[in-house]
């Protein structure tokens, strides 16, 4: 399997998941603890900003 750089929503650790990642072996963020994740190369850094920027609770952004 190949490996994928993953990056935390909420605080923009890395991590590096089997592809496709495994939700239920390492779900949270070691850092922080949020199940947010992304692949490093889908973000950019206004998604990075836009996401970032909002509380938790209104996260519900769709990033296209």
């Amino acid at each position: 399997m190949e490996s994928l750089v993953v990056e935390c929503l909420r605080c923009g650790s890395h991590r590096h998941a089997e592809h496709p990642p495994l939700r239920k072996v390492n779900p949270e963020c070691p850092r922080c603890g949020y199940v947010g994740w992304a692949a490093v190369e889908d973000l950019t850094e206004r998604d990075r900003r836009a996401l970032r920027g909002r509380p938790l609770e209104r996260r519900r952004l769709r990033i296209a």
